[in-house]
């Protein structure tokens, strides 16, 4: 990892082209998923005709590839050497939820970089705990979980998730969690991009046990940078349910998606039929 990371490191921007060639592979070895991709962008963007949305679908395949190679980039980066490549926005909202709460939750969905995202809040002082389910073979899930883990990002298995991530937060962690495309746990469905989507409540849950805020989160490229938005915490009410403050998470996370529909990953069945 540490020499690969390396490699890409002498690379600099050029690690791209990689990432594009990797994503333009995968893009036409795999008719189904293109073919879902581009439908599932045309109900997010309906103006979209045929050859936009797969114009658009291969650009998602190509950004995720790119999350992918900086996966493996930013394994080597030093955090105090991280700063040069990433811009934060909303740490405010952060800061505030440790200081008032001693913690709290962060949703994200299939967008952007995740991995990025906790090496950027890792240098800006942000200490993350995920749950992570498997990433193909199990080797490559455990290569996964210990670079994640070398990041000072704390990684939780699923049969332990529950209890790991209400300790996490007790202990001035930030939770983050997947909220889209859910494979397990509790969901429900809500308003997101354009149709009715299964949302993980986890967030809602989690924020409402341990008494933190919630905040939406993202991770983008832009301008040769990455932007690292932590948005304002969803207020949760007396009175609401987990569905209530779930669509909130949701209409937080589709804000980003909508401005930026690139670095969206809609290759799986999203919508309820």
């Amino acid at each position: 990892m540490w020499t690969a990371s390396l490699g890409l490191r002498m690379l600099g921007s050029g690690r791209y082209a990689l990432g594009d060639v990797i994503g333009a592979c995968i893009y036409a070895g795999s008719p189904a998923s293109r073919r879902r991709c581009a439908s599932n962008h045309r109900v997010l963007d309906p103006t979209l005709d045929r050859r936009a949305a797969q114009r658009r679908a291969l650009a998602s395949f190509r950004n995720y590839a790119r999350t992918s190679v900086d996966f493996v980039w930013q394994y080597g980066v030093p955090p105090q050497a991280m700063h040069r490549h990433f811009r934060a926005y909303g740490l405010g909202h952060a800061d505030a939820a440790l200081e008032e709460h001693g913690g709290g939750v962060f949703a994200l969905a299939h967008f952007g970089s995740w991995d990025v995202a906790a090496a950027c809040g890792f240098a800006s002082g942000l200490r993350v705990t995920a749950v992570m389910a498997p990433v193909g073979p199990d080797l490559v899930t455990r290569i996964a979980a210990w670079a994640r883990r070398r990041q000072d990002l704390e990684v939780l298995v699923s049969s332990n998730a529950a209890r790991g991530l209400i300790r996490a937060v007790r202990r001035g962690r930030f939770a983050a969690i997947l909220s889209d495309l859910p494979d397990r746990g509790d969901t429900v469905t809500v308003d997101f991009c354009g149709g009715r989507v299964e949302f993980s409540t986890a967030a809602a849950w989690l924020a409402r046990v341990a008494k933190v805020p919630v905040m939406p989160v993202d991770c983008r490229r832009h301008k040769g940078k990455y932007r690292l938005v932590v948005h304002p915490p969803v207020v949760i009410e007396p009175g609401d349910s987990d569905s209530d403050v779930t669509q909130r998470i949701a209409t937080g996370l589709e804000a980003a998606i909508r401005s930026n529909p690139e670095w969206w990953y809609p290759f799986g069945e999203i919508y309820q039929r």
